[in-house]
């Protein structure tokens, strides 16, 4: 399944090797506000995360953030039932971001 965490949570977590932190917003919501370390290129709206699917790499821990946490607990879900193990929603999304 997937874990939720906070913003701490998150700082604390981007600083290590084996995290990749993944916005799935669309890239006008992405150009408004970025959070450090986040790819961009995966809009869950547009397909586009769908068309990445195969570049994610299992083995890394997957943080997924989005506006609320609506579409980034949608991707975990989708990647959960795709054999992924180490998917973390920022919850909240950039919404609760201070």
């Amino acid at each position: 399944m997937f874990q939720n965490i906070s913003q701490e949570q998150y700082l604390h977590m981007i600083e290590e090797q084996d995290v990749v932190a993944i916005d799935v917003r669309t890239a006008p919501e992405y150009n408004d506000f970025q959070l450090p370390k986040s790819l961009v290129g995966y809009d869950w709206n547009s397909g586009e995360f769908y068309d990445k699917i195969d570049e994610l790499d299992k083995s890394k821990k997957l943080i997924f953030i989005c506006r609320s946490g609506n579409r980034s607990m949608q991707a975990c879900m989708f990647l959960a039932s795709n054999g992924f193990e180490h998917l973390y929603n920022l919850e909240g999304g950039v919404m609760n971001w201070n």
